[in-house]
Parts: structure tokens; C-alpha cells; sequence
């Protein structure tokens, strides 16, 4: 019996660790770049590449400036004000940027360079439009892919998607 063990146990570990062959790095092919716009090539959603707060850098080819940290009334607010059809995803939409990258933000960097500068100090949280439960409503944390629910006063950041 404990031959048998060791046999097993022994042919687990020869294995190919099956986490590592699912890392994904974003290269930016899941999205037509245009700008300081994102079109998902499957999905037909267009994302801002620069959270709120940030502009569009064409010189650098980046986001420049300070990430804005909104409560939800205020993100939606600005999404109104953007007009053009820009507003504030739900949790599935945030939810299809998640990548499952080894290191790094779960997100993809190519298309959303500047994510980083979302993270001040918890995490780069950005606020989703779906209610959790009454009065709460989901974010995603994109440093770990991680979703969870805050009140609309918190402030967190957005990303803008049409």
C-alpha cells in the first residue's frame, strides 16, 4: 500500500504545474486601439484605456495625470457628462477585462497601460454600476481580480465603457 502512495505521489509531482500554463499577458490583440479608446474585439464594448481623471497621452502613447477616486453618484454623474454614450460598466462587463495573469495587474496591459495608478495603497479598485445588495454595489479590484461591494460613498475609481 504505501508503495502504491509513493507512486502516486510521485507522478503528481512530475506533472506540469497546470497554474502556469494558464497565465495570460495582455497584449492588447482582444482590443482595437484607437487612442485613448479600447474596442473589445469580441465583445463590441469600447472602454476609456485611462481611468477617470486621466487623459490620453498620444506623445507617450499612455494615460497622463491623477486618477480622480469617485463615489458611484459622482462616477455616474461624470458618465453623464461625458455623454457620447459613456457610462459606468456593470459587474460582467468589468468582469470580461480579467485576465489571469501571473504577476502583475489582471488586467491587460497594452490596452490599459496606466491601471496602477488606480492603486493607492488597497488595491486599484474601480467601481461597477451592479448592485450587490440594497444600497451596495460591486467593485473590482484589478491589482488581484478580486470583486467585493462597497456603499456609494466610497471612493473608488472608474473606468468609463460604451
Amino acid at each position: 500500500m504505501q508503495s502504491k502512495l509513493m507512486v502516486i505521489v510521485f507522478l503528481l509531482a512530475a506533472l506540469p504545474l497546470p497554474a502556469h500554463a494558464a497565465c495570460v499577458d495582455g497584449d492588447g490583440s482582444g482590443f482595437r486601439l484607437q487612442e485613448g479608446e479600447a474596442t473589445d474585439r469580441t465583445r463590441g464594448l469600447t472602454w476609456k484605456r485611462c481611468a477617470v481623471g486621466m487623459q490620453w497621452d498620444r506623445e507617450a502613447g499612455r494615460c497622463s495625470g491623477e486618477v480622480l477616486g469617485l463615489g458611484l453618484n459622482e462616477a455616474l454623474d461624470h458618465a453623464r457628462k461625458e455623454g457620447d454614450g459613456w457610462r459606468v460598466p456593470t459587474g460582467e462587463e468589468l468582469e470580461t477585462l480579467l485576465l489571469d495573469t501571473c504577476e502583475g495587474p489582471k488586467i491587460d496591459g497594452v490596452a490599459f497601460p496606466d491601471i496602477a495608478a488606480s492603486d493607492f495603497g488597497e488595491g486599484a479598485k474601480f467601481w461597477t454600476a451592479t448592485e450587490a445588495i440594497p444600497d451596495m454595489f460591486y467593485f473590482f479590484d484589478l491589482t488581484n481580480g478580486y470583486a467585493d461591494m462597497h456603499s456609494r460613498g466610497y471612493h473608488l475609481s472608474v473606468l468609463l465603457v460604451k
